[in-house]
């Protein structure tokens, strides 16, 4: 009876029915999910994937939706419930129109200002401005709307859950939809106008309903109503806005932690993110969902809300424990060791040949996250209608109240994401940060027992011993990615930074090197990846300055030096940690991996090579790219055409360009922009091709020349005669000869607002 009433009122009070906005704003969650995910990786293509620019959009991003809710709040108190339902029309209005013109903004005008943004300060500045508007535009939405559909105080806390929750639950569906068809299938620019369109039907609907219906009619103000025996009561609502921040800040920290952990567990591919996030908003959603009514019928909300932090702590910890102590039921555990041991069905479930393989795939991509991060999540929505409920308490500011509740808690999770991004991963590691943020968040219930007024020595004791058991079984981080590397500790070595997990796992004799959990090459150096360094710096004449785009394990720009014509390899890699690692594995006995850093040629410097070729003030005689499999997240950004053309831009007279061949359209889409370009089979079965914008050499003979009489370095009697015989042997393979460019369909490119091969699923 009381939805029905509140429906009535509403309807009365020129509204749209309560359930039908509740409807329309799920499908503007989904809406602005989308555009989330691809306007900052549009913006990444020219501001780069690196963690500094990564967290720069992030946090910019959530500035400007903080400012929204801020905003929104102040503005829906003066307008009132029916104007303020306009407001959210017109707003979504805005963040439509913004949509279609924003590819032009992110992508087109970035490209011109980009190489003047290198510094962070500036980078902040610029997407700040870039995202202020449509984002301000995204956080005005819940408090405009809160005010328009509340009308009894008593009843804000539910129903600014469920619109939260709503909210939520599109958001998943949008990162689901979004990042596992729309993405692939419709490329960026795509989904951007299809996600732009959503929010300019919901406001045109918004609008028509609003013109069609009566106006407002003068109803008295409710009176305020605080929660029944809050004893916090006299704290005030400062008080729970900055628990809420900090609460906040643990759940972006946390989220940090999750990605990570399952991007090692489904060992890194393009899908990993939207696999995150879907599970991420769909269990938060789900928990503001199911706490609505409970919150609103709960005698003490605030002790709620603290116990309800305990747990997340708990679970926490817990969740990976038992990723750690999987049980042997079903052969489960034996073959989650085979998972982690081998290359984890990185692209899929092609690896799966029995019922055992098949469920420690099922495990690995579907209930692994869950386990690690279902239940936390799924609290962390419970909470919110909890501190709703405290928050809430006055009709004459629901509007400032909601917009500062959302307010604090984005202001803490830019701080969360800030601080585990930077810091405490940097420091702690996965493990330690994990283990931090749940005895931080388990303190909170400590508190709530001291506080109680009866139990207060059995809670309080109960609580800490909880605590201080999960802290101890809790694994150090060499265990825990040990563990998930399928090595243990003999055969592994760790070095984890705020970037990447960079690890080395020992395998008969080899050491293989995993970043992110997916395995890349290894040492002893194989010829195939000293040859991608190696080979273009043979065939040039007069060599003296090269770029190579990936470090890997060392190989190719180890393969670089060997000609002692060079007098400086730059060498740019994304994860940080590399240069330790290979430290490591000098100190292990490879006497290759200490002579390639202990070259004063060598110039290694942590970064995004698309944005270090962006600002490049000098061309490069050679430029190689040896960074990540095309289905690896971001590896669009280095695979398409566009990236192509701004590698030919930078290379000097006579400059060659060198990669590997991972694909058809790989290949394709250099031959769109190199007039010439000769593919060689490398040793092995791999490719790898060669590009210039002047013709190549005719034949080898020079090149095996150059390698008789001049490379030096270290290499082993039976690695300088194999790459010997390569060379007497390879044959350089034209495959376009400066002939005018042929027309491809659109399909068989990589292109910087769609790259194919990244969702390789599209190709099925």
């Amino acid at each position: 009876m009381a939805a029905d009433r509140s429906d009535r009122l509403t309807s009365r009070a020129g509204i749209p029915p309560r359930h039908f906005v509740t409807a329309l704003f799920a499908v503007t969650g989904f809406s602005a999910l989308c555009l989330q995910v691809v306007w900052q990786r549009v913006i990444s293509i020219h501001g780069g994937v690196d963690l500094f620019s990564s967290t720069t959009v992030v946090a910019a991003f959530m500035a400007g939706l903080g400012l929204g809710n801020l905003v929104g709040g102040t503005l829906a108190d003066r307008l009132g419930a029916r104007r303020s339902i306009l407001a959210f029309a017109l707003a979504n209005l805005g963040i439509g129109l913004f949509g279609w013109a924003s590819i032009v903004i992110f992508y087109d005008g970035y490209r011109v200002l980009a190489p003047s943004l290198q510094s962070l300060p500036a980078a902040f500045a610029f997407h700040f401005v870039l995202l202020v508007v449509p984002t301000t535009l995204m956080g005005l939405s819940l408090p405009l709307l809160t005010r328009g559909v509340v009308r009894d105080i008593g009843e804000a806390a539910p129903v600014v859950s469920r619109l939260y929750a709503a909210n939520t639950l599109g958001a998943a569906a949008g990162a689901a939809v979004g990042g596992w068809v729309l993405l692939g299938t419709l490329g960026f620019d795509g989904t951007v106008r299809l996600a732009s369109s959503l929010n300019l039907v919901a406001a045109v609907i918004v609008l028509t309903l609003w013109r069609t219906a009566p106006h407002e009619s003068t109803q008295p103000a409710m009176p305020a109503a605080a929660p029944r025996g809050a004893a916090f009561a006299n704290d005030g609502i400062r008080l729970w806005l900055a628990l809420y921040a900090a609460t906040g800040a643990a759940a972006l920290a946390l989220e940090l932690v999750y990605f990570r952990l399952v991007d090692g567990i489904m060992r890194s591919n393009s899908y990993t993110f939207a696999h995150v996030l879907t599970l991420y908003l769909l269990l938060f959603g789900a928990g503001a969902a199911a706490a609505g009514e409970r919150a609103r019928r709960s005698v003490r909300p605030d002790a709620a809300f603290l116990w309800i932090q305990f747990w997340i702590g708990v679970t926490s910890l817990v969740g990976v424990i038992a990723l750690l102590n999987a049980p042997p039921l079903f052969g489960l555990r034996q073959s989650l060791e085979q998972y982690f041991r081998g290359e984890g069905f990185i692209y899929g479930f092609e690896s799966v040949t029995d019922l055992r393989s098949g469920m420690a795939a099922v495990f690995a991509h579907l209930l692994a996250p869950a386990l690690v991060m279902g239940a936390p999540v799924f609290l962390m929505g419970y909470a919110y209608p909890f501190i709703a409920a405290l928050v809430l308490r006055r009709d004459s500011a629901l509007g400032r109240h909601t917009g500062a509740l959302m307010a604090c808690n984005i202001l803490g999770n830019v701080a969360g994401s800030l601080l585990a991004g930077f810091v405490l991963l940097d420091v702690l590691g996965t493990a330690g940060t994990l283990a931090l943020l749940a005895a931080l968040l388990m303190a909170l219930g400590v508190t709530a027992a001291l506080r109680a007024p009866r139990a207060r020595v059995q809670r309080t004791a109960a609580a800490l011993g909880m605590a201080a058991a999960l802290l101890l079984l809790f694994p150090t981080n060499e265990r825990l990615w040990g563990f998930l590397h399928g090595a243990p500790p003999e055969r592994f070595a760790l070095v984890e930074e705020r970037s990447c997990v960079n690890a080395l796992v020992e395998n008969g004799g080899t050491q293989m090197l995993h970043l992110n959990g997916a395995a890349q090459n290894g040492y002893p150096y194989d010829d195939f990846h000293v040859l991608i360094g190696l080979f273009p710096a043979l065939l040039h004449p007069n060599p003296e300055r090269a770029l190579a785009v990936g470090l890997g394990i060392g190989a190719t720009p180890y393969g670089m030096l060997l000609d002692p014509r060079l007098r400086s390899v730059e060498t740019i890699e994304i994860c940080a940690g590399l240069g330790d690692l290979l430290t490591k594995l000098g100190d292990l006995g490879a006497h290759e991996s200490r002579q390639l850093l202990e070259d004063p040629r060598l110039d290694l410097r942590a970064g995004d090579g698309r944005k270090r070729l962006l600002a490049a003030e000098r061309a490069y005689d050679i430029i190689t790219v040896d960074a990540l499999r095309p289905q690896s997240g971001y590896s669009g950004n280095v695979y398409s055409v566009e990236f192509y053309e701004l590698v030919a831009s930078r290379l000097a007279p006579n400059g060659l360009f060198a990669q590997w061949v991972p694909t058809q359209r790989v290949l394709t889409s250099v031959m769109q922009v190199f007039p010439y370009v000769a593919t060689t089979v490398g040793p092995g079965p791999a490719t790898f091709l060669v590009a210039s914008n002047e013709p190549l050499p005719d034949d080898l003979e020079d090149a095996v020349q150059r390698y008789r009489a001049r490379p030096h370095g270290q290499l082993s009697p039976e690695q300088r005669a194999s790459l010997g015989r390569f060379l007497e042997h390879a044959q350089l393979t034209p495959v376009r000869r400066g002939e005018p460019r042929a027309a491809v369909p659109e399909t068989q490119l990589n292109r910087d607002l769609h790259p194919r091969d990244e969702y390789f699923l599209n190709d099925r």
